[in-house]
């Protein structure tokens, strides 16, 4: 009798795991940055963000209002491998972050969905700031 409890239960947990499991593509990312630096375009105003290499799809830094830096890896999660599909600031929606390629549609504090195809949210990075460097790390 035991034997065909944990028969069935084994059968029971293969069968529940989810194969379509979402996984976003690891890319090492351990970066130092100077927002002061013109390269960056103002990236210490807040308001502003620069766009740097690095990650699955290059890097989206935003400076929010509150004095905190958002880092999301630029690769829509509707397809990351997809060079095409790679996210930007919206040029009417300033809040939003769209995709050029599948039209997928962020909000751009958190990374979560507006608009699909995509069906995750953006792959966000950590990030600290000293008050001079700025480290973008997974």
């Amino acid at each position: 009798m035991k034997q065909i409890l944990l028969i069935i239960f084994v059968v029971l947990c293969f069968c529940s795991c989810d194969k379509n499991n979402y996984e976003f593509p690891m890319a090492n990312v351990n970066l130092y940055l100077y927002p002061n630096n013109v390269e960056f375009n103002g990236l210490h105003i807040p308001g502003n963000s620069a766009k740097i290499d690095g990650g699955v799809n290059g890097i989206l830094i935003f400076h929010d209002f509150f004095d905190n830096y958002i880092a999301f890896d630029r690769a829509c999660t509707n397809d990351p491998l997809n060079s095409c599909e790679q996210i930007d600031i919206d040029s009417e929606q300033t809040n939003n972050l769209t995709c050029s390629c599948c039209g997928s549609e962020f909000f751009i504090f958190d990374g979560a969905i507006i608009t699909g195809p995509a069906e995750q949210a953006l792959y966000r990075y950590q990030t600290t700031f000293d008050g001079l460097t700025l480290r973008v790390f997974n």
